[in-house]
């Protein structure tokens, strides 16, 4: 991707509610409608929101693919921070349907990792940050079929932690992609603890967690950025085991909200940063119990989304930073009904805290 920003007209070659036509390489726009300012990129025929560019997160939240009873989901929906009421958009789709996936993210671009469909994937797919339609891109496969993996994320790489690549047998295996990653094959470049699949993600500025996963487990692992060659560290554990957990992070916490091993919780544990020995905190519970849901955030917020219990769930719940007490608030659903999706945000702490 190459632009040049004409900073003497920052934000003012264009102040207009619709898209200027025929743009050039690196004009701006200031969008009235949406309130952004806004940069054409002519490689990819795009205008991106400057904050994407400079790598200073981004003002959305997508939940992508999905299972329902009758139905495999593709789609992506995509709310609005801080999102306080309402029904999620759906803004297009990935390239594939399927469920039990994970989620990383650069500031630019938003990745759907490995899943289940009739069998266990690989695929990587990937759409464009601010994403508000058409389909993602397929871009490369993990280095073996996987469904369960969790995802984490630094400004550089992003990371799938274990999964299940046959029926009952899972991995140790991490695999990273370089950002932007648009083709090719994941490496290997470390171990987990331990073999699992249906564990939570979430990172810090300088770390990775793997918190507990399927069956049994309530270990959590961290890996030291930017995690090239070892094994990560196990450095405590949950309340309890706890797997098909959402998994997200505000710059001082990380949250495993939700989950299911044997029983299924509405409780939210979480950690503090930079979480080298102990036990979580279990500091509250959603409205619902989710088997699982998909997690992400914002700068002040962190999300529950969807999830499977006596029904499939379209709720949205949200849990207001540095949520240490309390009950997350229902504050929309989701276009459709399911569990097994993927969360993902630009939110970068790196370069927001780092």
């Amino acid at each position: 991707m190459s632009i040049l920003i004409n900073v003497d007209n920052w934000g003012m070659n264009f102040k207009q509610a619709v898209a200027p036509s025929n743009p050039t390489n690196g004009m701006t726009w200031y969008d009235t409608t949406n309130n952004v300012h806004k940069i054409y990129v002519e490689d990819t025929s795009t205008w991106i929101e400057l904050g994407f560019l400079l790598g200073l997160g981004q003002d959305y939240g997508y939940c992508m693919a999905g299972n329902a009873p009758t139905e495999k989901y593709s789609v992506v929906d995509r709310i609005t921070f801080p999102f306080d009421s309402g029904t999620a958009s759906v803004v297009g789709n990935i390239n594939q349907s399927k469920y039990e996936c994970s989620g990383c993210s650069s500031s630019v671009y938003g990745y759907c990792i490995g899943g289940y469909i009739s069998d266990r994937l690989s695929n990587i797919d990937r759409i464009m940050f601010p994403f508000d339609s058409g389909t993602g891109s397929a871009v490369g496969n993990l280095s073996q079929v996987r469904t369960g993996p969790a995802g984490c994320n630094s400004s550089n790489y992003g990371f799938s932690m274990g999964g299940g690549y046959a029926a009952s047998t899972n991995t140790t295996a991490i695999d990273r992609i370089t950002f932007p990653f648009d083709s090719g094959t994941t490496s290997v470049v470390g171990n987990l603890n331990y073999s699992i699949q249906a564990a939570s993600g979430y990172n810090s500025s300088n770390y990775g967690y793997c918190a507990g996963g399927y069956n049994g487990f309530s270990n959590i692992d961290r890996i030291t950025f930017p995690f090239a060659s070892g094994t990560a560290s196990g450095v405590g554990s949950l309340t309890t085991a706890n797997a098909f957990t959402g998994g997200c992070n505000s710059s001082n916490y990380g949250y495993t909200p939700g989950g299911y091993t044997g029983s299924y919780y509405s409780k939210v544990e979480r950690i503090a940063f930079p979480f080298d020995s102990g036990t979580a905190s279990h500091t509250g519970n959603l409205t619902y119990t989710p088997y699982g849901a998909a997690s992400f955030n914002s700068t002040n917020y962190g999300y529950a989304v969807c999830g499977l219990y006596t029904g499939y769930y379209s709720f949205i719940n949200r849990m207001t930073f540095p949520f240490s007490s309390g009950t997350a608030t229902n504050t929309g659903s989701l276009s459709h009904t399911k569990y097994g999706c993927a969360g993902i945000d630009g939110t970068d702490f790196v370069s927001l805290f780092g």
